[in-house]
């Protein structure tokens, strides 16, 4: 097996990395929408794009496996860094000499087959990682296939660019110290946790104060989610944890932001939704959830999800507890009425 050298100027790619301050931080939809399209379009299981730091390579959006960071000696992805093309393609791992040993490749860690990615490079051109393919048999990419891979790895580092504007997510990473990131992001869907939702929605709560307009919020909560349990396991149901936590992402917009607020209940905050397009909004997310089944070790569970939402206008005398309880006396009217529904709480 053979590592990767260390980049030539690792010290200031790692400085390159640190800046974008992506790790650590929740799922973001934008790349997430960008590795589902590496599945699509290059007919593969598997695609991550992952940044490397010292000491690993850390998933900031992944298909297809349910993991967050993987070791770095024996990666694949820092050998992208030293090629010409900044792209490593391998279509038989197990007959390249610098991979057949390879714990990825052997059995240890997966059983990859086939490998192609491409180098990611923030603005001042260091590479900071990857966007992979990875098939678990060996195969062999058509040039379309490869220039679609270097055309929505294109697309990764245009999204990197235009972090430097980002939106009230990553305002709040640049804030937080790394330890107060890690306690604030959900280690198993990776959103938001309590403490960060909660921080955004003291955010959302004095903008509204400030220009006196009413912060919507909704409250969505798994259906059966014990019984999933009970039948087929927690690891399912964390799983199924996972896959409601992108399916969330991938319905909700880009100024929108949710937390999982504890067991199988999400917090959303809906951002500049007016309050007669309320239930309109919140119809179209349960539908999207009931619409698209959610995948876990290859096989597909159905799920639906109970809505308790409101649009409340915030002012200096009331604190959002107010709002997040009648929006959880609505989810508890949804869940009596037969699950599976809206029901949108009075603001008065």
């Amino acid at each position: 097996m053979q590592d990767a050298q260390p980049y030539p100027d690792e010290q200031r790619r790692l400085q390159s990395l640190k800046a974008t301050r992506l790790l650590d931080t929740p799922i973001d939809e934008r790349f997430e929408r960008i590795t589902r399209m590496v599945c699509k379009l290059m007919g593969v299981p598997i695609a991550i794009f992952n940044l490397i730091d010292e000491h690993r390579q850390h998933y900031k959006s992944v298909q297809g496996l349910n993991v967050t960071d993987a070791a770095l000696p024996g990666a694949f992805c820092p050998h992208a860094f030293h090629e010409k093309s900044q792209m490593l393609l391998v279509p038989d791992a197990s007959k390249d000499n610098r991979f057949a040993d390879n714990p990825f490749v052997t059995g240890k860690y997966l059983n990859i087959g086939f490998y192609a990615g491409c180098a990611v490079h923030t603005p001042d051109g260091m590479p900071v990682g990857t966007l992979c393919a990875i098939d678990m048999k060996p195969r062999d990419m058509t040039p379309d296939e490869l220039a679609n891979l270097r055309d929505l790895t294109a697309m990764v580092e245009n999204e990197l660019r235009l972090i430097a504007l980002a939106n009230e997510n990553i305002d709040l990473a640049e804030e937080l110290t790394r330890a107060n990131m890690l306690a604030a992001v959900d280690p198993l869907t990776r959103l938001w946790n309590r403490r960060g939702i909660g921080t955004l929605l003291d955010k959302e709560w004095a903008e509204g104060i400030r220009q006196h307009k009413p912060v919507s919020l909704v409250l969505a909560d798994i259906d059966y989610f014990k019984k999933i349990n009970d039948t087929h396991g927690h690891d399912v149901g964390d799983g199924i944890l996972r896959g409601a936590a992108k399916k969330l992402l991938e319905v909700l917009r880009a100024e929108d932001a949710v937390g999982r607020i504890g067991g199988e209940e999400f917090l959303i905050i809906l951002n500049n939704c007016e309050p007669e397009k309320l239930l309109e909004t919140v119809e179209r997310i349960r539908r999207f959830i009931v619409e698209n089944p959610i995948k876990v070790d290859g096989n597909e569970y159905d799920i639906t999800m109970s809505f308790g939402a409101i649009s409340f206008m915030p002012t200096p005398d009331k604190d959002h507890a107010v709002a997040i309880k009648r929006a959880d006396e609505a989810l508890y009217r949804a869940k009596h009425d037969g699950r599976n529904c809206v029901k949108i709480a009075e603001s008065a």
